[in-house]
């Protein structure tokens, strides 16, 4: 009795070190190793293994979390490895209907069926911030289909309902592309030991994951122990098969500690007696932490949280845990049933006086051909030498309760089979409103997931843009396809990113919604002419950036010249504002090329902010300098447009020239207003009348002369010495 009172009272969590510390004294609970990097190479590994095998004993403790054992439970009904088969006989087979297995997989496909989208949000109100967030928004999407973000993410959640947590990792592969890339990474929650008191949303003082790589490679990325490695694993000549031997490595992500109490983040690779390289944390800008876009420095590992009171980094329990017990009683009840089906035949019984021994029944097949030879008995009748039992009759309840198990292990989940596809009842005893309403409560019952997808997919892409402002020093090329067939062909690097942007994911943008029966609905508003904007049927039919549609919907009301207007002011803003960004990063943008008037005005543009007028000389030089050159570029590219329209003639194909005839009269006298005869009045020849050559123009050196060249006899500027404005004077620049 006390053992029972013991066991009621007692929190399955009871950690008085960790989880209990209210009961208690105050003072000193727990004495744990010390992290940091600043001590011998031999110390650093013992600390850190202390640490982890005491949190790895907190998280398998029977009493406690239990992890070990609740992962392995989980894996095996997820694979459908049943542990009461041993105990079957021969002619027994394990029944198999995994409904957890269903309602998992409905759950997945349901959380993940889309890209999640991001939101930024300018960091002025500005028209370039406001470009800069559109343009990094769709080059987050472009990341995310490079990637394959949506698999990463479904592993995610996988391993958040078998194993009470999903982690994505990242880390940047200089080997990913040209540039290197960012790439996330689903890590399997066995291969990880997270700090035993840290709480979710705070900063674990350690993360441990375990690698696996060969010799080779190990090689590889730390060339310089090359030595070390062969001794720590005792090679002496490294043939190949010692080389491809595969080792385990530890990453620890830690946290220590320095002189002033300030909070280090620091990364230690270490196997057995070797440390492989220590270092502070990479994902972080040190000499400029102000443009860090991060509050602080965090560890590479962003958790998926489902069933959690915010105790620890890892959930309690999961839905697949609760519903367990249910799938193992539905394998049983479901085998009982199975083998009650067998005997519909009823059981052959032979009576020994028959003549038929028991090796003969051996060969008793059911052939309905067969035939079997028995010895009759005087006086008895045969029907009792041999005869068949009656097969026994299912018993309803069993088979009432297999459908209830059913039921209640998708109930659990929240997946029933409106929501799993399956159909386990009449369908024509269920209407189609019946089958909407059941599907929509349950995914009501998925909302808390939905949530917790949004506040981990926020994260992730919050994490992202701290790595791109890391990493991205070189200039990282996107192409964006937003939909509407128009591919967007965008750049970013570190400078491109302004401090002071926001990033949210959208709620919600994971899920599948029935759209064809909304879209249907918008379009029979339009049609009747109802009251609906036209602004909110572009929303509701899912167009791609409807607030931009309406926009040029208007515009072409007004004045349909601005649409194309429009497209050019964007695209030569964005090259703009890029170089611009650029040389006030103290860096050489490409020389302009194929200017634009727009282009020109654009710079100009960019010239009289606040941000141009205050900054240094030397930036404030190399923006005009730069201007000038598209100054130069437009003029001349606008000289050679006018003297090609001139010449452009000579080169069009003539019409047969018709007979002359045998007098010409004389010329008449010219008057003010009149062509010369054979002429337009524009100066260009009538049809049929091949063009004369124009009297060569004096001050045109070098260039050459001839009617089969388009610039022959037409005065063109100089390339040597083009007409610009002062360098120096920036109101000088063309207004167009």
């Amino acid at each position: 009795m006390a053992q029972w009172d013991y066991e009621q009272s007692t929190p399955p969590l009871n950690d008085t070190k960790v989880d209990r510390i209210a009961e208690t004294p105050s003072g000193v609970i727990d004495e744990l190793a010390s992290l940091t990097i600043d001590i011998p190479d031999h110390q650093i590994i013992k600390n850190l293994d202390q640490r982890i095998e005491d949190s790895t004993s907190y998280w398998n403790t029977p009493d406690g979390y239990n992890l070990r054992h609740a992962r392995s439970e989980n894996a095996r009904i997820y694979l459908n490895k049943q542990l009461d088969v041993r105990s079957l006989y021969r002619f027994q087979i394990p029944y198999q209907e995994n409904q957890i297995y269903i309602a998992e997989q409905a759950i997945i496909a349901y959380l993940t069926a889309s890209t999640p989208q991001p939101e930024i949000s300018p960091a002025q109100d500005t028209p370039k911030s406001k470009i800069f967030a559109a343009d990094l928004e769709k080059i987050t999407m472009a990341w995310a289909l490079k990637v394959k973000l949506n698999q990463v993410v479904e592993s995610a959640v996988r391993f958040a309902l078998n194993k009470r947590i999903g982690i994505i990792y990242f880390q940047f592969d200089p080997t990913y592309g040209k540039n290197g890339e960012i790439v996330p990474i689903a890590l399997n929650p066995e291969e990880v030991v997270i700090d035993k008191n840290a709480r979710m949303g705070e900063n674990p003082q350690f993360i441990s994951r375990a690698l696996k790589m060969t010799i080779n490679e190990a090689c590889n990325r730390w060339p310089e122990k090359q030595k070390d490695i062969y001794k720590e694993c005792g090679i002496v000549y490294g043939t190949p098969k010692q080389l491809d031997t595969v080792i385990s490595i530890r990453e620890v992500w830690l946290t220590h500690y320095d002189k002033r109490y300030e909070p280090q983040e620091a990364v230690v690779y270490y196997m057995g007696n070797l440390v492989l390289e220590k270092d502070r944390n990479p994902n972080w800008l040190y000499a400029s932490a102000n443009k860090n876009f991060l509050a602080t420095c965090q560890k590479p590992f962003l958790p998926l949280n489902f069933d959690n009171d915010g105790q620890h980094w890892i959930d309690q329990t999961s839905a697949v845990e609760q519903a367990g017990t249910m799938q193992m009683v539905l394998f049983k009840r479901g085998r009982q049933l199975m083998e009650v089906a067998d005997k519909a035949n009823g059981t052959l019984v032979i009576d020994t006086r028959s003549g038929i021994t028991k090796a003969d029944s051996q060969d008793l097949t059911g052939d309905p051909n067969q035939h079997i030879v028995i010895t009759g008995i005087p006086g008895v009748n045969n029907d009792n030498l041999l005869y068949r039992l009656n097969p026994p009759q299912i018993p309803e309840f069993l088979m009432q309760d297999k459908l209830d198990l059913r039921t209640q292990i998708h109930a659990i989940m929240g997946t029933p089979s409106e929501f799993s596809g399956s159909n386990d009842g009449d369908p024509d005893k269920e209407t189609l409103g019946e089958a909407m309403m059941k599907k929509n409560q349950a995914s009501g019952r998925q909302d808390l997931y939905v949530r917790a997808i949004d506040r981990f997919m926020n994260e992730v892409f919050n994490y992202l843009v701290q790595m791109m402002v890391v990493w991205y020093n070189n200039k990282h090329f996107f192409v964006y396809n937003g939909g509407d067939g128009e591919f967007d062909h965008l750049v970013i690097s570190r400078d491109l990113i302004e401090d002071g942007i926001a990033v949210n994911v959208k709620s919600g943008t994971t899920l599948p919604f029935d759209k064809q029966r909304q879209e249907a609905v918008v379009l029979q508003l339009l049609k009747m002419d109802a009251s609906i904007s036209l602004l909110d049927a572009y929303k509701l039919l899912h167009l791609q950036n409807p607030q931009m549609l309406y926009d040029n919907w208007a515009k072409q009301k007004v004045d349909p010249m601005a649409l194309a207007r429009d497209a050019l002011d964007e695209m030569d803003e964005a090259k703009a504002f890029i170089a611009y960004t650029e040389i006030m990063a103290g860096k050489t943008p490409k020389d302009p090329d194929d200017c634009s008037k727009e282009f020109v005005l654009s710079l100009r543009k960019l010239m009289i902010t606040d941000e141009f007028m205050n900054a240094k000389k030397k930036y404030q030089n190399a923006m005009i300098k730069y201007a000038t050159k598209a100054v130069e570029s437009v003029a001349l590219r606008t000289q050679l447009d006018e003297a090609t329209k001139e010449g452009i003639q000579a080169l069009l194909p003539q019409a047969p020239l018709p007979p002359l005839p045998p007098l010409m009269p004389p010329p008449m006298p010219m008057q003010p207003g009149m062509a010369p005869p054979g002429m337009s009045p524009m100066g260009q020849p009538p049809m049929g009348v091949p063009p004369q050559p124009m009297p060569p123009q004096p001050g045109m050196p070098g260039l050459p002369m001839g009617t089969n060249n388009v610039t022959a006899g037409l005065p063109l500027p100089n390339p040597a010495a083009p007409q610009s404005p002062s360098p120096g004077d920036v109101t000088g620049l063309p207004t167009f």
